[in-house]
């Protein structure tokens, strides 16, 4: 089967990112559904507590195609996100990226940075998958951290703050 264009996908065909999703995939897993937005946690954690947040209601590829009540919400989606991440994984700095240059659907990265992650203050994006070998985490540590993950967030619900 022929890989979809970048043109057919930014045009929302075939788009993977398109709702619905499936929970868990080959590259990542729910951690938790927001007001606009779903939260993943993605297989490879060469920076522990990436997140990818995806926007849900409809195929968009840019900011600037969302009114403005649909970027209040997914703004304040992206703040609880990053702030669940900082009390979770308490890292040194955060990377928020929006890209889309593989998948024209919009949807942020939140990387945690950490002084000794070997790319401290660089690009995290490698050349080639070889300069960067993909990190997964056992199943154990896995689970604990979509535990913390998910509990962060459901705190920041209950009580308003940001973690």
């Amino acid at each position: 089967m022929a890989e979809t264009s970048w043109e057919d996908l930014a045009a929302g065909i075939g788009c993977p990112f398109d709702a619905p999703r499936a929970d868990v995939t080959p590259h990542w897993e729910l951690i938790r559904k927001l007001d606009v937005s779903s939260w993943y946690l993605p297989v490879n954690q060469q920076y522990r507590g990436h997140g990818v947040l995806v926007f849900d209601p409809r195929h968009v590829t840019r900011i600037d195609e969302l009114t403005h009540d649909e970027w209040q919400a997914y703004a304040a989606d992206l703040r609880r996100v990053a702030a669940a991440i900082v009390a979770v994984c308490n890292p040194d700095h955060m990377n928020v990226e929006s890209l889309g240059n593989v998948v024209p659907h919009l949807h942020w990265h939140l990387i945690p940075r950490y002084k000794n992650d070997g790319r401290w203050r660089g690009p995290i994006w490698a050349q080639s998958a070889d300069a960067q070998p993909e990190r997964r985490l056992a199943d154990d540590d896995r689970a604990d951290l979509l535990a913390a993950l998910r509990a962060a967030l459901l705190r920041s619900k209950r009580t308003g703050s940001t973690a």
